[in-house]
């Protein structure tokens, strides 16, 4: 009987603990959600400063033209020199943010986000587009922060789901 107990109590603690994993806590995964909600007002406020606060200094971010900078610093340049003319006067829009637990610590994020008022490098106006972010966040001395992102524009012609 009392093996019994103990194996009931360690299927239920690994049952939880997997639980925990998948789930997260509303806390976690609100502070996540609020990283894509701080994302668009940096963006619309052109403030790449404050946009690449949301990022680890140790960030993998591959952009949606597939420039891939590997750190705070070159992401916050990258952004810097698209918002002097390509992203000047770019509406960012954040649409549903997914989240997804992979350990307590370590969390994916699918964010869905439109965007207006964008140029083509050359300097020629965009139409409006939506993407997919894919997002890799750690939480790091109690703060989340993006380490890894892959973006994605949607192909209108292609079905999304």
């Amino acid at each position: 009987m009392k093996r019994i107990l103990i194996l009931l109590l360690a299927l239920i603690s690994t049952a939880a603990a997997t639980t925990a994993q998948t789930s997260g806590n509303a806390v976690d995964r609100d502070a996540i959600k609020s990283i894509a909600t701080r994302w668009q007002d940096a963006w619309n406020r052109h403030d790449m400063t404050a946009l690449s606060e949301l990022v680890a200094e140790d960030v993998d971010f591959i952009t949606v033209a597939g420039t891939w900078p590997t750190s705070r610093k070159a992401f916050r340049e990258h952004h810097a020199k698209r918002h002097e003319m390509q992203f000047k006067e770019s509406i960012w829009t954040t649409g549903t943010t997914a989240v997804k637990f992979i350990k307590p610590d370590i969390a994916v994020a699918h964010v869905e986000w439109g965007m207006k008022n964008d140029r083509d490098p050359d300097g020629t106006p965009r139409r409006p587009r939506n993407g997919i972010f894919t997002w890799v966040l750690e939480k790091r001395k109690g703060k989340w922060v993006l380490v890894a992102s892959q973006n994605t524009n949607i192909n209108t012609a292609v079905p999304t789901k």
